[in-house]
């Protein structure tokens, strides 16, 4: 009896291999995307304790002048870097949904290989199934056969 061998295995191998790939890939975007978000918090997290700041230098009323200053010129640099690391998120974010649509792609490729697999699997099982009904046929034939000589 022959053994059942899928047509295109090398081929669904390789999309599992494209599939481990791809999630790698995905995972470090989204840590990358992470790493991002994470600064973006310590960003905005600096802004509101420059604000407190500034305020108690505002209540103590010593050097206002300086004060504003200083803290004006740590207010602009602060905006400045959220303006970057949000550009830098949309672009991340941006590369996830890339790792996403690809992957997503891949598993559907995927599971179109499982289907045909067993579709083929189903056929030859037919083909195994009508052979083996053939050879209980031809047995069965044999033995009427035989008795029929024998009597």
């Amino acid at each position: 009896m022959k053994k059942f061998k899928f047509t295109l295995q090398s081929l669904y191998n390789y999309k599992l291999t494209v599939e481990k790939l791809q999630k790698a890939e995905l995972k470090r975007a989204q840590q990358a995307l992470q790493e991002l978000l994470d600064e973006e918090q310590r960003l905005l997290k600096a802004w509101a304790d420059t604000e407190i700041s500034l305020e108690e230098a505002l209540i103590k009323g010593e050097n206002v002048g300086t004060a504003l200053s200083e803290h004006d010129a740590f207010f602009r640099f602060l905006r400045d870097a959220l303006i970057e690391v949000r550009k830098k998120i949309v672009k991340a974010e941006e590369v996830v949904r890339e790792c996403q649509d690809r992957l997503i792609l891949t598993m559907k490729e995927i599971k179109t290989y499982l289907k045909l697999r067993e579709e083929q699997y189903q056929a030859w099982m037919k083909e195994v199934q009508a052979e083996e009904a053939k050879n209980i046929d031809d047995l069965v034939s044999y033995k009427v056969i035989s008795e029929e000589v024998n009597a």
